[in-house]
């Protein structure tokens, strides 16, 4: 599934967010830009190791519904010190159980580090 990031209404990026951490309710992966996103890489760019995040970012499923979040959603890019594209977006705090409905695979790979011994059925 790809996700639109935006920000005040305008599509910045989009993301598959192919990466989590089911437990802690994180979903991050690579950032596409669109054109709009020039207007806030100079900020993402310089504040990117401090991880703070542009006030305001959202992401959305397809089909137009945001993703509830409360720790906001953060664009890293790392374009200038890898001298390429190289940006990824996290969504921080997605509640449970939502989180599990929008990113089952996320769960599924968590629970198979964890495999159930004869003690735990």
């Amino acid at each position: 599934m790809r996700f639109a990031v935006k920000l005040a209404g305008h599509i910045v990026g989009f993301s598959e967010l192919e990466q989590g951490d089911a437990p802690m309710g994180v979903a991050f992966g690579k950032f596409i830009p669109t054109a709009a996103y020039g207007a806030i890489q100079p900020y993402c760019l310089v504040k990117q190791g401090e991880y703070s995040g542009v006030t305001g970012l959202t992401a959305e499923m397809e089909g137009g519904e945001q993703i509830e979040c409360s720790g906001g959603v953060h664009i890293m890019d790392f374009s200038a010190e890898l001298g390429e594209p190289a940006i990824e977006v996290t969504v921080n705090g997605i509640p449970y159980p939502r989180y599990g409905e929008i990113f089952p695979q996320h769960v599924n790979a968590y629970n198979k580090l964890f495999p159930p011994t004869s003690g735990d059925e």
